[in-house]
């Protein structure tokens, strides 16, 4: 990388002095855009590129956005939330495979606690939700049942028959 950075300044410094009539061809401008895309991209830091940050933030999203809709009480269509973690995940596996010394870039760990502090907060609020559920199912299926009981294999009430 260095060396093509010299061999442009090199390439361009000749242009200059000599002109583009001393013999020298022009560079095209193709091959000016092949040496400038070698260098790093600015997200680029110990191998860690965009792609991962950006599928932790997109992950993140996700999750902020249905741990929000359950604490606002909104309807949650969970089977698209799972599709849309799913996706994240894979994603987000993907990019950390691909993504050398992941560990030792400071981003990568400050994104991924966030990411884990949404998580708690996410699993906290369907638990709740969940049991909620629970207590509500139990509640229909206890109003079923003596609905649908004559009482003849109920318990006896103390001090006497039904």
């Amino acid at each position: 990388m260095k060396q093509n950075e010299e061999r442009l300044a090199g390439i361009i410094d000749g242009q200059e002095e000599h002109g583009s009539s001393a013999g020298l061809p022009a560079l095209p401008q193709s091959a000016l855009a092949a040496v400038a895309d070698e260098r790093p991209a600015p997200a680029q830091w110990l191998g860690t590129d965009s792609n991962t940050l950006s599928a932790i933030d997109r992950l993140k999203a996700t999750i902020d956005e249905e741990t929000d809709r359950l604490a606002r009480r909104e309807v949650v269509d969970f089977d698209v939330f799972s599709q849309r973690k799913n996706r994240g995940l894979l994603e987000l596996t993907r990019a950390m495979r691909l993504t050398e010394s992941v560990e030792a870039d400071p981003r990568v760990v400050a994104h991924l606690s966030g990411l884990r502090a949404s998580l708690v907060r996410n699993r906290a609020a369907l638990q709740i939700h969940l049991d909620a559920v629970r207590e509500v199912s139990a509640i229909i299926a206890r109003s079923i049942q003596e609905v649908e009981s004559d009482g003849t294999y109920s318990l006896m009430e103390a001090g006497g028959c039904k």
